[in-house]
């Protein structure tokens, strides 16, 4: 009898939970690709991985404090690859901790020059007891790392490193080991240290529990050397793909002969703009309203920053017996599946195929059309393509703008001042002149400048002017992050992202700079500790920002909200809280400032500090 249909809406899973460590585990490290992000998801993802068992997470979700830990504990963890020039456009106070994550996040581009568009989590899991294998998870999504709410599809696997390689592991581990080589050479920054050793893991990493009934898990990409990946030629096929073009769809249409064997599933106004002897050539259903907004990636005449909806992606065949099911990134469109002539896709892609027997993955009814998504499902109406007017020529030009200012690879010049520092922005290596198009402007700012036009940048990318001067700003507000916006003036139409430069001089003791700046006062120096140390239940310091800098004194003794208690906990446990709070309070020290650490606490720590010589460190 066949499983539940794969592509139930009702099935649903948080992103975050994919973060959740196994029973016996912990979290050690993870490698992510995305197209696109925005730093307020980028930022929520360490604090589902260290506040996970925390009943009180939206709270700490607004906690300043609890971000700046997470982040703190969790960067040197992650690498994060997005798109270059994907990257949307942050809120001051996110901005500011992006400072502690900006090694995290790396631009890349892809090789064929379309769009770097492969969603993954690749996260190894260490055991808490010795003698307990490895564990890892590999999940291939069709959404990006940002916070619209659209249904997608994802593929969660779990698995368990043995001495064997796993031969089908093999795409996988080459595109995250091309990843550091698709960075701008002009300023491209060092390779993860971790990224070797997670490699090898995964290579010989063999998944459990396939879902949805299936038999063989195989992975394809496609992008990053030649060749291409596409569905393997069966009786019936079904594609979910809320973009199309008419190339990539006579490529998939092709070897069968009835247009009842081959179901399309996309936007009405996408196959509006298909010619209609290649629409006779399959069974046409569209989505309701709800769930049709379209991803920008891929949209050759209309451009948006914002755009929301449907993302998900599959492609599913009967094929004798069998049944496989495609899922991933990759659209039914030209630069997904069709390759050019240097022999690969314009864009990077990444697909899973689940392979079984129907008697067990059931038929495309089962799988695909079943009760539950044909509730998602309409019919499609032709009618004409939208014409397009002044504003969306004037989004697609400044979006063309976009890909060619993310291309240039920037250095940004810090000269410490008397209290502030000095950002110049100059065009690193040998990039060629671009002149802006007449009546549009581009701005820039660095990001942790709130409120601010920018400056303009039409002489530096002329390179009319080596430099461009964008102020000054204290040490914990430098950051590599630079907002850039574009905006055609008579139409008023705007487009604005974030790029990262390349920090050149940044003064010693950012970091540090950045955590006494967010702890700013006695009390917080305690609700800080009092994450660290995990006393996250009612009544902790995150109930509020203003306890007055007196509260901690009657805490220090409490029984429920005690930070002594736990202290003496993570020293009989010798789990790493220790020696956090021991770094803690080293780059606390501000010669030229008031202390963030009272002496009262200092004399407790006293008691505390001789004995973290022989304890281990939290790695």
């Amino acid at each position: 009898m066949p499983v539940d249909p794969a592509f139930d809406p009702e099935n649903r899973e948080l992103y975050t939970a994919l973060m959740r460590s196994p029973d016996g585990y912990r979290f050690d490290h993870a490698v992510a690709t995305t197209y696109s992000l925005d730093f307020e998801t980028a930022l929520a993802i360490p604090i589902a991985i260290v506040f996970r068992d925390a009943e009180n997470r939206d709270e700490m979700l607004r906690s300043p404090l609890a971000l700046l830990q997470s982040v703190e504990r969790m960067a040197s963890r992650m690498a994060i690859y997005c798109d270059r020039g994907r990257i949307k456009e942050a809120r001051p106070n996110a901005a500011r901790l992006m400072a502690l994550y900006e090694k995290t996040i790396t631009e890349v581009s892809a090789p064929g020059g379309g769009a770097f568009h492969p969603k993954l989590w690749c996260i190894r899991f260490q055991p808490d007891r010795k003698g307990m294998p490895v564990r890892m998870r590999l999940a291939i999504l069709s959404r990006n790392l940002t916070n619209d709410r659209c249904w997608d599809l994802a593929l969660c696997l779990d698995g368990t490193v043995a001495d064997e390689v796993c031969e089908d592991n093999e795409p996988v581990v080459a595109l995250l080991r091309a990843l550091p080589s698709m960075a701008n050479a002009a300023n491209r920054p060092t390779p993860p240290k971790f990224l070797p050793s997670l490699l090898r893991d995964l290579s010989r990493c063999w998944w459990e529990d396939l879902p949805a009934g299936a038999t063989k898990v195989r992975f394809a990409v496609n992008g990053v050397a030649a060749g291409a990946w596409a569905p393997q030629k069966g009786e019936r096929i079904a594609i979910l793909s809320p973009f199309v073009s008419g190339k990539a769809l006579e490529q998939l249409a092709s070897g069968y002969d009835d247009p009842a064997a081959c179901q399309l599933i996309a936007r009405a106004e996408e196959l509006d703009c298909i010619k209609s002897d290649i629409r006779k050539l399959f069974e046409l259903h569209t989505l309701e309203d709800r769930a049709t907004e379209y991803e920008e990636e891929d949209r050759e005449e209309v451009f948006s920053a914002d755009l929301e909806g449907l993302h998900a992606k599959a492609y599913v065949v009967e094929r004798g017996s069998r049944l496989h099911i495609h899922l991933g990134s990759a659209n039914a469109t030209t630069a997904a599946l069709v390759p050019t002539h240097q022999g690969r896709t314009q864009n990077v892609e990444i697909m899973a195929t689940l392979d079984g027997p129907k008697s067990r993955m059931g038929t495309i009814e089962d799988a695909v059309l079943s009760e539950g998504f044909r509730r998602l499902l309409a019919p499609y109406t032709p009618s004409e393509p939208p014409e397009q007017d002044a504003a969306a020529a004037a989004e697609k030009v400044l979006d063309k703008l976009r890909i060619k200012i993310a291309a240039i690879a920037l250095d940004l010049h810090c000269t410490q001042l008397t209290d502030t520092v000095a950002l110049e922005v100059e065009i690193a290596g040998k990039a060629p002149s671009l002149d802006l198009p007449d009546g549009v402007s581009c701005s820039m700012r660095a990001i942790t400048v709130a409120n601010e036009r920018g400056h303009d940048t039409a002489a530096l990318f002329s390179r009319a002017q080596s430099r461009l001067a964008l102020g000054s700003v204290p040490l914990s507000e430098v950051t590599r992050w630079l907002a850039i916006r574009l905006r055609d003036d008579e139409t008023g139409v705007e487009i604005a992202f974030t790029l990262g430069a390349r920090l050149v001089g940044v003064p010693d003791g950012r970091d540090a700079a950045v955590l006494r700046a967010h702890i700013a006062n006695v009390e917080n120096f305690f609700r800080y500790l009092s994450l660290l140390l995990g006393s996250l239940g009612e009544g902790s310091f995150l109930e509020s920002e203003a306890a007055g800098e007196g509260q901690w004194l009657r805490r220090l003794g409490q029984g429920g909200a005690s930070l002594l208690e736990p202290m003496v906990r993570a020293l009989s446990l010798d789990s790493g809280e220790l020696l956090e709070i021991d770094q803690l309070i080293k780059r606390l020290e501000d010669p030229e400032g008031p202390s963030l650490v009272p002496p009262e606490f200092l004399a407790l720590w006293s008691s505390f500090a001789p004995l973290l010589g022989s304890k281990g460190a939290r790695v």
